[in-house]
């Protein structure tokens, strides 16, 4: 796909994207939210939910110490081996994802659906003031599993089905837990495909204009 194309592509995603977060603000969100702290926040299932999904942050941990390993190793006078180039690009598209988590999430300072919504009853945007019960906005967990899946998805074609599923168990498991809000997610998911997109654009453009001069 060309640039311009591609590009197009992603300026008609935006636009899907912003409306469909926008309709989720205005007649899914709360009621849902509602809903599963009513029906799922006090059960047993809601407590396995929260375990399994606790070591999800050890990948952001896993991908900057693999790159940290890679930059010593480089500058000890070694050379990667091509088996690297796809790790290093999910490492870069997972650290990426992270960082622009971090920005966004207090950018747009909105309130958590539990236990900011539900318990206090409060809900919105505090923009450009994001802290601790006040960052939900997107969710981190669909940026960084949306961008893996975009790294892999040319790379790796029989993995796309299974990462797919994946990806879908994870955004569904941060709804269900009342962890996010549906539109957190919608928007995540952009971010991250948009992460994963711009990462292998950057990386296989920094490859032709001459990224492998490290061995020399």
């Amino acid at each position: 796909m060309s640039g311009n194309v591609a590009f197009r592509v992603w300026l008609g995603g935006l636009f899907v994207t912003v409306m469909a977060v926008l309709a989720s603000m205005a007649y899914v969100d709360r009621p849902l939210a509602e809903f599963l702290e009513l029906h799922v926040r006090h059960t047993q299932f809601w407590l396995w939910l929260e375990v399994t999904l606790r070591p999800l942050s050890l990948v952001a941990v896993a991908a900057m110490l693999f790159l940290l390993g890679c930059g010593i190793f480089l500058a000890s006078g070694g050379r990667l081996g091509s088996w690297t180039q796809l790790p290093l690009l999910c490492a870069w598209a997972v650290v990426l994802g992270v960082a622009t988590e971090i920005i966004f999430k207090r950018i747009f300072g909105r309130a958590w659906p539990d236990p900011t919504f539900v318990r206090d009853h409060a809900y919105g945007f505090h923009f450009l003031h994001g802290q601790t019960h006040w960052d939900s906005f997107p969710s981190g967990t669909a940026i960084v599993s949306s961008a893996l899946l975009s790294v892999l998805w040319d790379s790796k074609p029989h993995w796309r089905l299974p990462g797919a599923l994946i990806v879908l168990l994870l955004l569904i498991g941060v709804i269900v837990g009342n962890f996010h809000w549906l539109s957190d997610v919608i928007g995540g998911v952009f971010v991250g495909v948009t992460v994963g997109w711009s990462t292998k654009r950057l990386i296989s453009r920094n490859a032709s204009d001459g990224g492998g001069e490290t061995r020399r």
